[in-house]
């Protein structure tokens, strides 16, 4: 098996993203609140396992995946059906277990460590959640787009949460970063919603194969489209009460980015949504909401100025 199949299987850029997500939150969110109280934050060693831990479970909830959903991708996406072909399914389940197995191990390890039982429940939670997702709830109505968005957004709060276990912030500063990651969190939640809904939209034809009742097979795509311009609505609304936010903070550079990375190509989304008509359309907007989640996370960046 090629390095080029075990990276595409493993989604490496989508891992990364995630890594980053991670190190932005904790370094230009939490620690500047810790620095200005004088406090120390979680350990370098206990974030980096937390890291690796989600990492892993992302990788096998992948996998899982294509394991599972060999039949309609080879309708869906021929191009990229490497089980079957590149690596056997025994061998895919098996790696899946392994990197499973290993994500748990770091869990408990991680709850060890910080003497507490939260870090082994969220990340055996957010595995179990990946596995339900892969063998059931991708196949029934709304629960696996709700669940794959609830784990984007679980991702970022599971990062505060966790990182506040381990000191005793005011207060006051405690809330402040709890509000900038519910609203990073409630964006991750729309913008996955958004892209798992299109992706049911791209994937029609092979999701009846297995009965699947995505929300286009069951309620059409008229009715589909309806709830993605409300779903668009809704986070173009967010997207504006944040800005003026960031305005009256005077964080020019911060509204700034959100307008050019997030809001504008918001407006374009739904421009092509309304003219989209075959796949290729789809396959279009679905990598244009992934570019859009990447804005979002810089926005953490941009959150600096």
């Amino acid at each position: 098996m090629s390095m080029r199949v075990i990276f595409n299987m493993l989604r490496v850029p989508n891992l990364l993203i995630l890594a980053l997500t991670f190190l932005f939150l904790r370094y230009f969110v939490f620690l500047p609140v810790y620095s200005q109280y004088s406090m120390l934050p979680m350990e370098n060693l206990w974030y980096s396992i937390l890291i690796i831990s989600t990492m892993l479970i992302a990788a096998a909830g992948y996998i899982a995946n294509d394991y599972f959903d060999v039949a309609t991708d080879r309708i869906n996406k021929p191009g990229k059906l490497y089980i079957g072909k590149q690596i056997s399914a025994g061998s895919a389940f098996a790696t899946t277990i392994f990197l499973s197995a290993l994500a748990a191990i770091l869990a408990i390890m991680l709850s060890i460590m910080m003497k507490s039982g939260l870090p082994a429940i969220l990340l055996l939670i957010a595995l179990t959640v990946a596995w339900w997702y892969a063998v059931r709830l991708k196949k029934s109505f709304l629960w696996g787009n709700v669940a794959v968005s609830c784990m984007s957004a679980g991702t970022i709060a599971m990062a505060w949460l966790l990182e506040k276990q381990c000191s005793q912030l005011p207060d006051e500063a405690s809330a402040k970063i709890t509000s900038i990651i519910a609203a990073i969190s409630s964006f991750a939640f729309l913008l996955s919603l958004l892209r798992e809904i299109v992706k049911d939209i791209e994937d029609m034809e092979g999701d009846k194969l297995i009965n699947c009742k995505s929300l286009p097979l069951v309620k059409g795509i008229h009715f589909t489209m309806t709830i993605l311009f409300l779903i668009s609505a809704i986070t173009f609304i967010l997207l504006v009460i944040a800005q003026l936010w960031l305005l009256n903070a005077g964080k020019i550079i911060a509204a700034t980015w959100l307008l050019a990375a997030v809001e504008i190509p918001l407006v374009f989304f739904l421009t092509r949504l309304r003219k989209a008509a075959v796949k290729a359309d789809f396959h279009l907007l679905s990598s244009l909401l992934k570019w859009m989640m990447l804005g979002g996370i810089l926005s953490i960046i941009a959150g600096q100025f």
